[in-house]
């Protein structure tokens, strides 16, 4: 009789593990991964803007987001108010990134104006302090008292200094020599013509030991920009309108490495997405100060944003899925002149689901594809 007893034991124990095995939780099996391959434009202005990018238009606005757009393309931006200027169409290329931010400044209109003759007998003429505020640059104009000035002898002077909106995303490799478009200044009246070159000095904060020259908008005059201490420079025009600051610099170290996100999320029976962030545009990890060294990376390299995307898959049963998103960067060093600074320049990201769980923590798994 115990021998009987103890076999209904075990059987009924056996019976139970096979019932417990039997409905043990299905782990989830997975289809490929599908991330968003599409590209994204984002533009953010400091005033609000109509802004156009392939005949796409965001009206009064001071962030617009394009998204699924093109590799290559012109962007406009019109200021809402008429105290601003228009920005000049600004070329895009994406290169191979899918994520591109720009950031353009927009200028206000000068209002610290100055006759030709008062000019001529020693006042001179100096940007707005709305316009110091917004550059961190201070400009000043000296004219000579014997100047003759031709082509425009009416229109009072006036002096604006803007960062302008221009983005090259160009492959960079160690060696490579770049210059940029750093800083504009802009002398009114545009199409006036000095017997004797006017002095204009600028003080831009941090600036010394750069590398820098000063260029007619036709790209035919240049002219020497020479350094007086304290961050001010000075450069001597013979005519109005916009002169280009560029700034030139060599990349004398490029670091590649990599930032790790990874998670777990609970997934379901069915269709799944799951976000994960992307980081574009560059840092400057030297904390120069610089305007103009700002200007530099973010023309080179984009203006950093930080977005999210998504990866999309099916499952066939509820659960968890442990997820890795590598994103690649590249750390670069410059030396423009006499000095060294360094940014970190990001590259595209990739995502992949490494295993699945029935339960967090439970058996894993999983048909990953």
């Amino acid at each position: 009789m115990k021998k009987i007893l103890f076999y209904l034991c075990v059987a009924a124990m056996l019976g139970a593990m096979s019932s417990c095995c039997n409905t043990l939780p299905e782990v989830p099996g997975v289809s490929p991964v599908i991330v968003d391959k599409t590209r994204t434009l984002i533009v953010t202005t400091n005033v609000p803007a109509n802004i156009t990018y392939n005949g796409k238009t965001f009206s009064n606005v001071t962030t617009a987001t394009f998204e699924k757009t093109e590799g290559k393309g012109n962007l406009k931006v019109t200021p809402v108010s008429n105290q601003y200027y228009d920005q000049d169409e600004m070329p895009i290329d994406f290169y191979d990134k899918l994520t591109l931010a720009v950031n353009v400044q927009l200028v206000k209109k000068p209002t610290n104006k100055v006759s030709q003759a008062d000019a001529k007998n020693g006042k001179d003429v100096t940007n707005d302090t709305d316009n110091q505020d917004a550059t961190g640059v201070t400009a000043t104009v000296k004219v000579p008292a014997n100047t003759v000035i031709t082509g425009n002898t009416t229109d009072p002077f006036a002096v604006t200094v803007f960062v302008p909106a221009e983005t090259i995303l160009e492959p960079t490799n160690n060696g490579d020599e770049l210059k940029a478009n750093v800083l504009v200044i802009r002398l009114e009246p545009a199409d006036a013509v000095f017997s004797e070159p006017v002095t204009v000095t600028v003080t831009i904060p941090n600036s010394d030991g750069l590398d820098l020259f000063c260029m007619s908008e036709d790209g035919k005059t240049t002219i020497p920009m020479t350094y007086l201490g304290n961050d001010t420079w000075q450069m001597d025009l013979p005519h109005g309108g916009d002169w280009s600051v560029y700034m030139k610099a060599q990349v004398v170290q490029a670091v590649p490495g990599s930032e790790f996100r990874d998670g777990e999320t609970p997934i379901v029976a069915g269709n799944n997405n799951i976000p994960y962030k992307v980081k574009s545009g560059t840092i400057e990890t030297s904390k120069t100060n610089c305007p103009l060294v700002t200007s530099f990376l973010q023309k080179k390299f984009g203006y950093y944003y930080e977005a999210t995307k998504r990866a999309t898959f099916t499952s066939n049963a509820p659960g968890y899925a442990y997820w890795q998103s590598p994103q690649p960067y590249m750390d670069y060093t410059f030396v423009s002149g006499n000095k060294t600074f360094t940014c970190r320049v990001y590259g595209e990201p990739t995502f992949e689901i490494i295993r699945t769980y029935a339960e967090k923590g439970g058996h894993s798994g999983g048909n990953i594809g």
